[in-house]
């Protein structure tokens, strides 16, 4: 009894959910579901047998008049089967649940009266930002081009760099209210066929209301491992830099409504990549990876250096420099450690004003801000002059980490090594390293380890992680990404002809 009462229940579930063979009836649960004063259009005609129902806000209206009307009256005679809609994309749905999905990408729907079916036609636009230079990425020489927020305009950049075949786009959408439309990436015979199917299980597993970010992804798809201040999953807003990564072996997320794109597995090597590091020459290419390699470990080392240094190891100091820093800090009512940490505060403050404000001002802010703290603080004689140059620098260094996720990772640790080198001086501050290199070979970005290709060693590898050797000496990809596919340059490319 009990099963036949559920069988009953399941039927009348989706007898509602079928279209109904009225057509004043489909619209009025339109209606009912988008409310009456939405975007929501509804066009009558022949008396009222025939309507055409789209979401204002994200059709574009040239595309319904020049493709769905025109159809529409070619085949009006015809049942909704035998239509040919001639925009891109069209299909035929027979319930209210498809009906929905379709009208909130932007689709155009038909229905007649007298069937159960109905077309969906696509006809999406609205207003669209337009494919413009990157702010955040930027690059003397090399493409100009970045991702914008439509999900096709992105793959279609990506597209236009990598002319095969072998480029898969696989979709899904994510978001039970939001529906947000997600596109993975891959080149097949490249990419490990493992990590593509990680990548889409654990995109599948995702149950939350909605994604209007690619940082929701992000975060929820992060190899379990506890907590890390480092990105274990590169983001960016450059398709040749998405492009590049797909040619390595990995695979490709793209999120609807977003530019910032995901590229896994992600090691840190990739993090102190700068785009630019493949389209200048290959000795000065090296020359500036590794001095961003050294400038991102001075971003953190500095500060706790200079205050285990000043506070417990004075000898280690030329007596000239320790004689000027002390007459410089002469007067000065804290310790060394506070002195750095209250300057550091202010500068994080006056940074993160700077981002909140509008860009004609919030450089000058920033600058301008720093200068008169600065100054005015070594005049009232609550920092030294030293502390100041440090702080400085320290900033400065972090500036040149190419991807933001790192140079934010670097400011937490800086603040927690100054911290234990206020407590136990060198033996702190190299205890805090230690613990950073042990923990970073713990992580693992889609099973592949963060340190690789220097933990686990593979010295083929290295051509590319501290210096960029030329193009033609960089024959195989990274061996941990790319297993079943490493060639990407024959050994004849060189030959004379």
């Amino acid at each position: 009894m009990l099963r036949n009462r559920s069988t009953e229940r399941k039927k009348t579930n989706a007898e509602e959910n079928n279209l109904n063979v009225h057509l004043l009836e489909n619209v009025e649960r339109l209606k009912e579901y988008f409310g009456e004063e939405s975007d929501l259009s509804i066009r009558f005609m022949n008396d009222k047998k025939l309507a055409i129902v789209y979401l204002d806000s994200l059709t574009n209206k040239d595309s319904i008049e020049e493709h769905v009307l025109e159809d529409l009256f070619k085949n009006m005679s015809k049942p909704l089967e035998e239509w040919h809609i001639t925009t891109k994309q069209s299909a035929c749905i027979d319930t209210f649940e498809k009906l929905f999905e379709f009208l909130v990408q932007g689709y155009t729907i038909v229905l007649k009266e007298g069937e159960r079916i109905a077309i969906a036609a696509n006809t999406a636009g609205g207003e669209r930002r337009t494919v413009s230079e990157s702010n955040v990425e930027s690059v003397v020489r090399g493409p100009r081009e970045s991702f914008n927020e439509s999900l096709m305009t992105n793959i279609g950049l990506v597209r236009k760099r990598i002319h095969s075949g072998k480029l898969k786009v696989a979709k899904l959408s994510l978001g039970k209210v939001t529906k947000t439309p997600i596109a993975i990436l891959y080149i097949e015979g490249v990419a490990k066929e493992e990590i593509y199917k990680e990548v889409k299980s654990r995109l599948e597993k995702i149950d939350i209301d909605g994604i209007l970010d690619s940082l929701y992804i992000e975060e929820m798809i992060e190899d379990p491992r506890g907590y890390t201040p480092f990105p274990t999953i590169f983001n960016s807003e450059r398709p040749d830099r998405i492009a590049a990564g797909l040619l390595e072996g990995r695979v490709g997320i793209l999120v609807d409504g977003t530019p910032a794109a995901l590229l896994v597995p992600s090691t840190i090597g990739l993090f102190l990549t700068s785009n630019e590091d493949y389209y200048q020459r290959y000795d000065f290419s090296s020359f500036l990876k590794l001095l961003r390699s050294f400038t991102f470990l001075l971003s953190f080392v500095l500060p706790g250096f200079y205050v285990a240094v000043l506070t417990y190891h004075q000898e280690m100091i030329p007596t000239p420099l320790l004689i000027a820093l002390t007459g410089q800090r002469e007067g000065v009512p804290y310790g060394v450690a506070v002195e750095i940490l209250l300057m550091e505060l202010t500068f994080e403050i006056l940074r993160e004003a700077s981002l909140r404000l509008p860009k004609t001002i919030g450089a000058a802010v920033s600058i301008v801000g720093g200068l008169v703290l600065g100054q005015a603080a070594v005049d009232a004689g609550l920092v030294g002059q030293a502390t100041v140059i440090v702080v400085s620098l320290t900033a400065i260094c972090s500036f040149t980490t190419p991807s933001y996720n790192l140079s934010i990772a670097s400011r937490l640790i800086r603040f927690s090594l100054i911290i234990l080198s206020a407590v136990l001086g060198a033996f702190g501050l190299i205890f805090g390293l230690i613990f950073i290199f042990v923990h970073l070979n713990t992580l693992r970005s889609f099973s592949v380890p963060y340190l690789s290709p220097l933990v686990p060693v593979h010295k083929e590898n290295w051509r590319d992680v501290f210096v960029r050797t030329p193009w033609w000496n960089m024959k195989k990809r990274p061996t941990e990404i790319a297993k079943e596919n490493q060639t990407r340059l024959q050994d004849n490319s060189r030959d004379s002809t």
